[in-house]
């Protein structure tokens, strides 16, 4: 049982990719000898509240603009917080400091806002010196969870979520309430998340035994106690900060920097009740020991939900759910091949029984991933998102053979985004076709339990380059740390994940390689100066570029002065 957990939350946090992110790695390939450079960067690491220097602070320069194994070098800081880092390749990195009890900092970040810092670039025989890291302590929330008797509770899954910003509703990323973190409770009944950025936060309490998962304990994990729970099911309802049933009712955690909130439970006993079905297998007959798990529709949140597994007819039984909204899901993977299904129901103050889920409904898509030079790209991946919020669906993905061929099995009826992860530098998709219609125009749609026709996709090393620089047109001074988007123009749902982004560097200098032929919108934004104000954001600059096509923009922005 513990094993197919662990594989079916493998496939679900497999399938959360974000915008502008890197593909998987492939952990059997060799290591490649890191070459010797000749540029050194050095500097110090130091504690913004009060400027102390940070000792056994961590430095890193991760190579960017690479698919495969990126150049990294690192150093640990010295009793004085400096740090020096040597015969460094000429390129473009990434570039960031971390120490334990603090926010991890990226390059002339100028605020703790996700995806703040710059791009660092060097250039041969280059020594950039005098950098300095001013760290911000991480956020705090703590507390402890009784019973409605004040008996504390152990094994209590806690969860700390978030809105989607503003950027993520705007890129279509993110609709609904994310996971940030999550702990459970100790033999005291309290808990403590740390690490967090300052911010609004909603803190959620669940009774899943997850969390005895999590952090073992006497009982070794998912022992007696976490499988009595399963048996008998939670009376206590799941309960948002600071003690509501809904999340709409629920008060956000307001956290500042180097700040720890105190957030208590006292969990309710209310009526709930049990969801019962069975799970039918790809062969047709009833899966044993299959893991269901039930979510609450609107949060991704893996840890807060219930869940149990199948007995040896298929059948299954999750007690102690509250009224909601839900989707309910499982999935296998044997013999190299993976079938998942999930389905959304509601649940009100009665039993809800007679649930199937199906995973040999799905459909199969053979497919291969060829070159221009019909040579097939080495260690890639294919993956299919659903595109619709609702949807039955789960995602489906597959590595590649060495011959290029690939197949996606069990892929239910729906409509999908096509996302390929290719390691090998220099490549990207030039094209995708299920049958005769463009995957990137009309997606991949399953109906009727099959697809119409192969899954052809084509890659290439003869992509486009766009480059420029973001400037302050008032000042006509460089803007480092910029957010540089570029968007499929016209885009949709189905191309969207062939944006990219990008940060400029410390010259305000931005970078972006092995871009498909087409056209494009590329804009720019920058965070406001003023506590809390809107970003501020460029007019959209259209762009088309052609096969080896190296492109310039430069894009201006207004920035207010800050008072």
């Amino acid at each position: 049982m513990v094993h197919r957990l662990l594989i079916l939350l493998a496939l679900i946090l497999a399938a959360i990719y974000s915008f502008g992110q890197a593909g998987p790695q492939n952990p059997n390939q060799p290591q490649k000898p890191t070459p010797e450079g000749n540029c050194t960067v050095s500097g110090q690491v130091i504690s913004a509240a009060d400027g102390s220097p940070l000792r056994s602070a961590r430095v890193g320069l991760v190579q960017a603009d690479t698919h495969d194994h990126p150049q990294v070098y690192g150093d640990t800081t010295d009793n004085q917080g400096r740090f020096e880092l040597k015969k460094v390749l000429a390129g473009r990195y990434r570039f960031f400091a971390s120490h334990i009890g603090y926010l991890d900092q990226s390059y002339q970040a100028k605020s703790t806002e996700r995806g703040q810092g710059a791009m660092l670039s060097l250039l041969s025989q280059q020594e950039v010196a005098d950098v300095l890291f001013r760290l911000v302590r991480a956020g705090v929330i703590t507390g402890k969870v009784v019973d409605d008797a004040g008996e504390p509770m152990i094994g209590v899954s806690v969860t700390v979520l978030r809105k989607p910003s503003e950027e993520e509703l705007e890129d279509a990323r993110r609709t609904e309430m994310m996971s940030v973190s999550v702990a459970g409770t100790d033999d005291r009944g309290e808990y403590r998340i740390f690490g967090l950025r300052p911010g609004e936060y909603y803190v959620k309490a669940t009774e899943t035994g997850m969390a005895r998962y999590m952090s073992g304990g006497q009982d070794g994990g998912m022992g007696q106690q976490t499988m009595m729970l399963q048996v008998l099911g939670s009376q206590f309802a799941p309960m948002y900060f600071p003690g509501v049933l809904q999340l709409d009712q629920a008060r956000p955690v307001v956290l500042r920097a180097g700040e720890e909130v105190q957030a208590d439970f006292a969990m309710r006993r209310i009526k709930l009740v049990e969801v019962v079905g069975r799970v039918m297998g790809a062969d047709g007959g009833p899966e044993a020991e299959a893991y269901v798990h039930l979510s609450a529709a609107g949060v991704q949140d893996w840890f807060s939900g219930l869940g149990t597994s199948t007995d040896n007819k298929g059948q299954f039984s999750i007690k102690g759910v509250p009224p909601g909204t839900y989707y309910i899901s499982t999935g296998t993977y044997e013999r190299g091949k993976r079938h998942t299904t999930r389905k959304k129901i509601e649940v009100g103050e009665s039993n809800v029984d007679s649930i199937v889920l199906s995973l040999s409904g799905g459909a199969t898509i053979h497919g291969r991933v060829v070159g221009g030079n019909s040579r097939a790209p080495a260690h890639a991946e294919v993956v299919l998102q659903p595109t619709a919020e609702e949807a039955e669906s789960e995602p489906s993905y597959t590595e590649v053979e060495k011959d290029g061929s690939f197949e996606l099995q069990g892929v239910m009826d729906g409509s999908y985004a096509l996302q390929v992860y290719l390691q090998e530098q220099g490549s990207f998709v030039k094209s995708a076709h299920l049958g005769d219609e463009d995957a990137f125009q009309k997606g991949v749609q399953i109906e009727d339990g099959a697809a119409k026709g192969n899954l052809e996709i084509v890659v290439s090393n003869e992509g486009g380059q766009l480059e420029g620089a973001v400037t302050d047109s008032e000042k006509n001074q460089p803007l480092v740390g910029a957010q540089i988007k570029l968007r499929v123009d016209p885009e949709n749902e189905y191309n969207r994940t062939r944006s990219k982004q990008v940060n400029t560097d410390q010259n305000g200098h931005y970078l972006l390689k092995d871009l498909p032929p087409g056209k494009y919108k590329v804009t720019a934004r920058i965070s406001s100066p003023g506590e809390g104000a809107p970003a501020i954001k460029s007019d959209p600059v259209p762009v088309t570029l052609a096969e080896h096509e190296h492109g310039t923009v430069d894009i201006k922005l207004t920035v207010p002065k800050s008072e």
